[in-house]
């Protein structure tokens, strides 16, 4: 508690938050390799320690910080206590927002898993996919967001009336108590997470997306956050290939593995002094960015159904061209599929458009900055197709966003599982 003494009462003062829009587009494209070569990882085209799982496991560990971070932009945006409003209207958003695209994609995705997918796994229920609250690669962020949709309302009064001291205090209990979670499932195989629990141990990351969103590193504490971010990535992928056990990536790859949770706090900071000017195009991501949440939603159906096509990440030349190029054709080319579908009536609500008259309310994650909705972050998906078994790996994703009225992202994960 001696540390948290030094903390100030009050945090720094407001900044532009267009840094998020250029971040999450950077994420959702590292959440999209992640995916393209998960199975490598998992050992489904390769064996651990060959050249092609050693490309794959470089990339993936590079793509670690991508779900954390767009649940800390989530929070970052969602908690900020000058965006009240009464929690009817904001719920009422967020139920189109996150909870129809929650239910139009768990509809899409499962008769896409049965039955275009029926080759890869056996024994899989629809019904007890759902109640893990990972029913495919990706939604498991939606129902993440969901939950902490309901519960936002109430963790604003930590924001509103709580000190800066007593919010990174909270933040870090919770971010301690999911990496215990962690441990206890995936070293002691006690508990698995479900509908309902599946956001808990990923709270302190919401709190912390908030509490850090204004701090702008420079000098001698971006080149810490720098060597932190780095060197969280380089244990990461060393671990994932010498460390004790047959899967030992099961251990560091998981976004609350301690070298993740050090990866996304200082990945955050970092990336906020990256993109810290807004008049930059930064390579056409903020451009991406309003479709970021349709990129997230999409993109699981190219990666899985051009694999015939295209050939799997088997080797390293192929490995490199899923983790490095096809992300960004994919993300292309979601992106101009959901400009396309916001512009028909119906569909745009899939992609989480609210309807005209919907809670006339500012929204609580309306950035100030460039006057449009902003949709929580969707963090990345698992890489690989989460079915709860314990010998698979996990992944996950923050809600991109939306271009104009559109919802700002997200997309996301929690750690990827590859399907053996």
């Amino acid at each position: 508690m001696a540390l948290l003494d030094r903390v100030e009462e009050t945090g720094p003062p407001p900044r532009s938050t267009q840094w998020m829009n250029p971040t999450r587009s950077a994420a959702i494209i590292a959440v999209i390799a992640i995916h393209t070569i998960a199975d490598t990882v998992g050992l489904r085209f390769t064996d651990h320690g060959t050249p092609s799982w050693w490309t794959a496991n470089v990339i993936d560990s590079f793509s670690r910080w991508s779900v954390p971070v767009f649940l800390m932009i989530a929070g970052a945006l969602a908690l900020d206590p000058e965006k009240g409003g009464r929690p009817r209207d904001f719920l009422s958003k967020r139920f189109w927002r996150i909870g129809v695209p929650l239910i139009v994609w768990t509809a899409v995705y499962i008769p896409y898993r049965l039955f275009f997918m029926a080759g890869r796994e056996t024994g899989w229920d629809p019904f007890t996919a759902i109640l893990t609250g990972s029913p495919f690669v990706q939604l498991y962020f939606l129902y993440i967001l969901a939950l902490l949709a309901l519960l936002t309302p109430f963790m604003r009064q930590l924001t509103v009336h709580g000190s800066r001291r007593a919010q990174w205090g909270t933040a870090l209990v919770l971010l301690g108590i999911g990496i215990v979670d962690h441990f206890a499932s995936v070293l002691g195989g006690v508990g698995e997470p479900n509908i309902a629990t599946r956001f808990l141990p990923m709270m302190g990351y919401y709190l912390l997306g908030w509490i850090m969103r204004d701090y702008v590193v420079r000098g001698a504490a971006l080149a810490w956050s720098l060597v932190g971010f780095l060197g969280a990535i380089a244990v990461t992928m060393l671990w994932a290939g010498f460390g004790p056990g047959d899967r030992p990536w099961v251990v560091v790859y998981e976004y609350l593995s301690p070298t993740v949770v050090v990866m996304s706090l200082t990945g955050y900071l970092v990336l906020h002094r990256l993109f810290d000017d807004d008049s930059r195009p930064y390579l056409g991501l903020r451009r991406l960015f309003p479709y970021s949440f349709g990129v997230f939603l999409l993109h699981p159906l190219l990666v899985y159904s051009l694999r015939d096509l295209i050939g799997v990440p088997d080797s390293p030349v192929a490995v490199l061209v899923h983790g490095l190029v096809l992300p960004l054709v994919y993300a292309l080319v979601c992106a101009v599929v959901t400009k396309g579908a916001l512009s028909i009536p119906v569909v745009r609500v899939a992609f989480g458009e609210v309807p005209a008259g919907v809670a006339s309310a500012p929204l609580p994650m309306e950035d100030p900055s460039d006057g449009e909705d902003a949709a929580e972050g969707l963090p990345v998906s698992e890489p690989g197709l989460p079915d709860g078994e314990p010998d698979l790996a996990d992944a996950e994703e923050d809600v991109p966003g939306a271009e104009a009225d559109l919802p700002e992202e997200d997309a996301p994960p929690e750690p990827e599982r590859s399907l053996d």
